[in-house]
């Protein structure tokens, strides 16, 4: 269900077409043309997810905002549609009032994106946004409308501003973990403890197209530069995104012995990923591959408790989780969240979290709910 959670702003005394030389919005080219007044008001469906462990999220928030009013010319060809204005505001204001020409307009809001400047329709839809510029309070949100503006003047009282909805969309998507759940019972491992000490992301897509295009297969195979994470954590990746891609400290939590449940609410933010289970990949080499959460944990304690030898076990494991594996859902689509309700593990996993050493032996079963903020569909599977 979506929720309207900006509202009107008062409109006090409009600005006439004489006025507009305001420094954030751009002069038109045609004062002899009518003009007319925007009133912008942005829609964010869905309201504010769980909590993280640093307090409630604001998947919702709304920082800056940024409008276009571009020329309606072509459907085809959106270089032909030529901006007439724009206007930024940083104040958290959920909406706006903008003067331009009268005509039919194809209006855009960057929510949370960093000041642009575009001369016309197709320079804004074919930039890219990159991951870093995203935080659970500052995500990056893109909406557009067609809107018919009508001749207003405020002075000689003639007509009223023409309204102008967008519904804002994020351009990335989320993936949680809720909990960890341990059951050694009846194995070797039966008497020890899961310790967790990191979760984080890899294979993450950096970028996506202001209109929400993602990176096609080709472009992921061309080169590094589409990718973070590319099988490996690299220190080359920038701050940013490593604060939205892992934990990558020691988390000194701990399960057991034998038998638990650890809440773990881990939320990383990523970019849309075409690539499928079909076309994964694991070489070094860039190309086309699905994107991982990885679990990092030891496992401790006495041992053989089922047997009688009690001996004392230390051992280094890696829970490599493919995102998404579904028969249904194939790759990370934006606007999604991609929710692990729990997880249970069973046996140890690999000795490593490279994709040459994932685990010879064990069971993880997995409940997932996957969807739109607002809406869900439930998968469930089992690697």
């Amino acid at each position: 269900m979506r929720k309207i959670i900006l509202s009107w702003l008062a409109v006090g005394a409009l600005l006439s077409c004489q006025q507009l030389s305001a420094p954030e919005e751009t002069a038109l080219q045609q004062p002899e043309t009518p003009c007319g007044t925007l009133m912008v008001n942005l829609m964010v469906p869905g309201a504010p997810e769980t909590k993280t462990p640093g307090g409630s999220t604001s998947e919702d928030k709304v920082n800056t905002l940024q409008i276009f009013v571009f020329k309606d010319i072509s459907e085809s060809n959106h270089t032909l549609n030529v901006k007439e204005t724009d206007k930024w505001i940083s104040d958290g204001s959920t909406a706006l009032t903008l003067n331009t020409y009268m005509g039919k307009k194809r209006v855009w809001a960057l929510v949370n994106a960093p000041r642009q400047s575009f001369d016309n329709e197709q320079a804004l839809m074919t930039h890219y946004s990159k991951l870093e510029e995203n935080s659970p309070t500052n995500l990056v949100m893109v909406g557009k409308t067609l809107v018919d503006v009508k001749e207003y003047n405020a002075a000689a009282s003639l007509g009223t501003p023409t309204p102008a909805t967008i519904t804002a969309y994020r351009l990335g998507a989320r993936i949680s973990i809720r909990n960890i759940n341990l059951d050694f019972s009846n194995t070797s491992l039966e008497g020890c403890n899961l310790d967790i000490k990191e979760v984080y992301i890899l294979n993450a897509v950096n970028s996506v197209s202001l209109a929400g295009t993602p990176r096609t297969i080709a472009e992921l195979g061309a080169s590094s530069a589409c990718w973070y994470n590319l099988e490996a954590w690299s220190d080359g990746i920038p701050a940013a995104a490593k604060d939205i891609l892992g934990d990558r400290g020691n988390l000194n939590l701990s399960i057991g012995p034998n038998k638990g449940t650890q809440d773990l609410n881990r939320f990383f933010y990523v970019y849309p990923n075409v690539s499928t289970a079909a076309n994964d990949n694991t070489e070094a080499s860039p190309s086309a591959r699905l994107t991982r959460l990885i679990l990092h944990a030891y496992i401790r304690g006495a041992a053989g408790r089922g047997s009688g030898d009690n001996l004392a076990h230390s051992e280094e494991s890696y829970y490599c989780f493919d995102i998404p594996k579904s028969a249904n859902v194939t790759s990370i689509e934006g606007n999604h969240t991609y929710d692990i309700e729990s997880i249970t593990i069973t046996m140890a996993g690999g000795a490593s979290d490279q994709p040459d050493q994932r685990p010879k032996y064990g069971k993880v079963s997995a409940s997932v709910t996957v969807g739109q903020w607002g809406g869900h569909t439930t998968l469930t599977y089992e690697l």
